[in-house]
Formats: C-alpha cells, sequence, structure tokens
C-alpha cells in the first residue's frame, strides 16, 4: 500500500509544480505587457512632448520672420523715398540694413546698384551687379550696369565684355550699342566702334548724339566717306547744326 500512496503524492508534486510555473509564466507575460503598455506611454509622451517643442520652435521662428518682413517692408520705403530725392547716403544705410536681415532681397540689391552708381562708387556698383547675376542670370541691364561701372575704372576689357554680354541677351537698346562703342574708342578699336554706333542709329535713326558717334568712329578709323555720308545725314535732320558744318567742312579738305 506505501507504493501507491508514494505515487500519488509524487504525482500530486509535479501537478503543482507544473501549476505554479504556469501561473509564474503567466504573471511574467502580464508584467512584461504591462511594463509594454507603461514603455508605450513614455513614448507617447516624449513623442507629444517634442511634437510640441517643434511647434513652438516653427511658431517662434514664424514669428520672427513676420518681424522681419515688417521691418524690411518699413526700410524698403524709406529707401525708395530717400532715393528719388536723390539722398543717395541716407538710402544706401536703409538698403544695407534690408540685405542684414535678407541678402539675397532683390529689390533692395537693384536700387543699392543704382545708388552707387549715382554716388560715383564704381567699386562697390560692380560688386553688387556681380552678386546679382546670381538673382537675375538673365536681366541684361545688370550687365550694362557692370559694364559701366567698368568703364568708369578704366577696366575697359572687362566692360567691353559687359556690354556684349548684354547686348546677347537684349540687343534692341540702342543706349547699350553706344555705350559698346564709347568702350571701343578707348581701346582703339576703331572699326568695332563704328559698327556698335551703326547699329544704335539703325534703331534710333534720328538720334543726333548717335550719328556724330558714328562720324567720330569713322574718322578716327580713316573711313572719311562715311563719315562725310554721316555729317550729311545730320545735317539733312538738322539743317543749322553748326558743328555737322564745321566737321563737314574739315573731311572735304581731307578728300
Amino acid at each position: 500500500m506505501i507504493q501507491p500512496y508514494l505515487i500519488l503524492v509524487g504525482g500530486l508534486a509535479i501537478t503543482g509544480v507544473l501549476q505554479r510555473r504556469k501561473k509564474l509564466n503567466l504573471k511574467v507575460k502580464q508584467v512584461q505587457r504591462q511594463f509594454e503598455r507603461e514603455q508605450q506611454k513614455m513614448n507617447d509622451t516624449s513623442r507629444s512632448e517634442n511634437l510640441l517643442r517643434a511647434r513652438i520652435s516653427l511658431e517662434e521662428k514664424s514669428h520672427k520672420i513676420q518681424e522681419s518682413i515688417v521691418q524690411i517692408n518699413i526700410l524698403m520705403r524709406k529707401a525708395e523715398t530717400q532715393f528719388a530725392r536723390e539722398e543717395w547716403a541716407k538710402a544706401e544705410k536703409n538698403l544695407v540694413q534690408v540685405l542684414s536681415f535678407d541678402e539675397h532681397n532683390l529689390k533692395a540689391n537693384r536700387l543699392l546698384g543704382l545708388t552707387y552708381l549715382h554716388r560715383g562708387e564704381w567699386k562697390k556698383a560692380e560688386l553688387i551687379y556681380k552678386n546679382l547675376f546670381d538673382l537675375e542670370p538673365r536681366e541684361a541691364s545688370h550687365y550694362g550696369n557692370l559694364g559701366l561701372a567698368f568703364y568708369h575704372q578704366a577696366k575697359y576689357p572687362f566692360a567691353r565684355e559687359a556690354y556684349k554680354n548684354a547686348l546677347r541677351i537684349d540687343d534692341k537698346k540702342a543706349s547699350r550699342w553706344v555705350s559698346l562703342g564709347q568702350v571701343y574708342l578707348k581701346l582703339k578699336d576703331f572699326t568695332s566702334a563704328q559698327d556698335a554706333f551703326g547699329h544704335a542709329v539703325k534703331l534710333e535713326a534720328r538720334n543726333l548724339e548717335y550719328l556724330f558717334a558714328l562720324a567720330e568712329a569713322c574718322e578716327l578709323g580713316a573711313n572719311i566717306k562715311y563719315a562725310r555720308k554721316t555729317y550729311e545725314r545730320i545735317l539733312e535732320l538738322s539743317p543749322y547744326s553748326e558743328e555737322a558744318k564745321e566737321k563737314l567742312a574739315k573731311l572735304e579738305e581731307k578728300l
């Protein structure tokens, strides 16, 4: 009778152990699930806090940008008024302030470049127009104004290339051809000067200033016959031009 009893007791002990182990496993799973829930809560809280901080940061940046825009508009209005009044120093000061907020501000760069041209600050104008090429690479006037800045610094080869670049973009402006012609005169390239002034006259056939420039280039290039023809054209348009009469009389002596 002892052996069956021992077997029964041993079986009950094993069953108890298995049940305790099962309970323990369940407890472990419960604890693990609780841990995962807490971890998820922490992650959600952290994500919410990060989103909140990002939102606050974005709002602060947006507010600063709005303040800058308001300040830029105020400074630009002042600068435009001062520019119109030819108060170059005051206009420059406000435009430089605008560029401290936004160095790529197209309107401020344009106006500052013109301010430097009006003041005869050719080197500063050169720097502004070189910067403007990055903002408006296909704007012919920037090349034209750069050419003017180079011309007044006696950088004639650079001025020539600047004007040629301007004309590649827009060749319908007579004054731009005249500017190129003046550069050619400085370079003593009289044939090219005659060609440039000739383009200007084709665009504005009745412009006496351009006709005189063409005639001068012809004279310097020893093209006396064409110079004579040009002075005669001037007299057709302005019969009482004493300068044209004197020039024509001197040419007659050379023929």
